[in-house]
């Protein structure tokens, strides 16, 4: 009995802890299940994310790279339209100043056939015998000005006749003075580009230093030639005066101070002779380029005055071919029908009206204001008359036998 109860027992056991452990078993089998089926689900939408995130991003780049190429076509197309505007601009400019070019020079061809002086109203139109330095100063500009309007004329044929792509200066066929500007630029920073590089890849400090100088490495080598000179001078100057036991001017030893020490001596010993000058000339001022030692100011004066005389007298003689040329191209003259003919005339009327109302009046003044003449004045004035007369008879006489006598010669046979 007891054996079986024991049996009964154990059975019992096995069976719950059968039982239990098949719970646990579904248990665990379940546990796991839900995990997978929760990391499927989260594996799942992290794709569905990463696949709209994708989605959405290509979607931006194509959308933005859209974007760019609409700028980009704006661009061109503004670039394009500004360049055929700025094309057909240049176009009736260049007509005109070429027109008036022209003109110009068949006025100044017609006046040297005639043997007169062209009249001119610009400096540069001048002569060359005549052109001062206003007038060479305008003509280089001006020629300056003209090769920089035909390259940006031809920049803008080139830019109208593509699709908007911007040509820059250096890149024309034919060089103008933007182009070398442009490319002279380019040239001096790739050479202290590829100074700076090769300084940099051979480890050489200062750019002085390297085998072949850029334009950094040529400036540092004059400064420093410069400083250089001037260490050495001051060097010298210093072991002088030790020597001596007195100081030693820079004028005494030769370099860039001595140089400059000498020249500003000049010009105050200069000024002291002219202040002795004036003293001579009874105090009046006498000019630095008139004192009897010459000088840095004096000379400086000199060439001054020299070009003020030379603009001087190239404005007299415009002047006076600047009134010519207002003459011979009155509006009145030239034009009388246009406006500015009538204009002028109604003008010029209206100004001579009143200067002819006050020289009547003045004459009308000047004989209410006479008195008659006395008798000795008369017989003066009567025997004048009768001179003129008799003198005007002799003439008549002297013409009357001229006539007679070349009558008789064309009747000769």
């Amino acid at each position: 009995m007891l054996a079986a109860a024991a049996e009964s027992n154990n059975s019992n056991d096995n069976v719950k802890k059968s039982v239990k452990n098949q719970s646990y078993i579904d248990a665990v089998v379940e546990e796991r299940t839900a995990g997978l089926a929760e990391v499927d689900e989260e594996n799942t939408s992290c794709n569905l994310k990463r696949s709209k995130q994708h989605t959405l991003t290509y979607h931006n780049s194509s959308h933005f790279t859209q974007a760019r190429t609409r700028k980009r076509d704006i661009f061109k197309n503004a670039l394009r339209d500004l360049a055929s505007l700025s094309l057909i601009d240049y176009k009736w400019r260049s007509a005109v100043f070429k027109k008036a070019e022209a003109d110009r020079l068949e006025e100044e061809y017609v006046s040297k056939m005639m043997g007169e002086d062209p009249s001119y109203a610009r400096p540069m139109d001048a002569d060359d015998t005549r052109r001062g330095p206003l007038g060479n100063a305008e003509k280089s500009a001006v020629q300056w000005l003209t090769r920089v309007i035909e390259e940006e004329g031809e920049r803008a044929r080139l830019i109208a006749s593509s699709e908007g792509e911007l040509v820059r200066p250096k890149d024309l066929p034919t060089t103008g003075p933007l182009s070398e500007l442009e490319r002279r630029a380019l040239q001096f920073l790739d050479e202290i580009t590829d100074s700076e590089v090769e300084r940099v890849r051979s480890g050489t400090l200062r750019p002085k230093d390297m085998k072949s100088r850029g334009p950094l490495g040529e400036a540092e080598a004059k400064a420093v030639l410069a400083l250089d000179r001037i260490v050495e001078s001051e060097k010298i100057r210093m072991e002088r005066s030790q020597l001596m036991g007195d100081t030693v001017r820079p004028i005494d030893v030769p370099g860039p101070l001595g140089e400059l020490e000498k020249y500003v001596g000049d010009i105050i010993r200069a000024e002291r002779q002219r202040v002795k000058d004036r003293e001579k000339n009874d105090g009046k001022l006498v000019r630095p380029k008139d004192a009897s030692m010459r000088s840095g100011l004096g000379d400086v004066e000199r060439k001054a005055v020299e070009d003020w005389e030379k603009l001087a007298t190239e404005e007299k003689e415009r002047l006076v071919s600047f009134k010519r040329f207002l003459e011979e191209r009155r509006p009145a003259d030239v034009l009388p029908s246009s406006p500015l003919g009538i204009l002028e005339s109604f003008v010029v009327k209206l100004i001579n009206g009143p200067r002819l109302v006050g020289k009547t009046l003045a004459r009308v003044q000047e004989l209410l204001s006479s008195s008659t003449f006395d008798e000795k004045e008369n017989a003066i004035l009567q025997r004048r008359f009768k001179e003129i007369q008799e003198k005007d008879s002799s003439v008549a006489m002297d013409d009357d036998f001229g006539r007679d006598m070349d009558t008789d010669e064309r009747r000769r046979p």
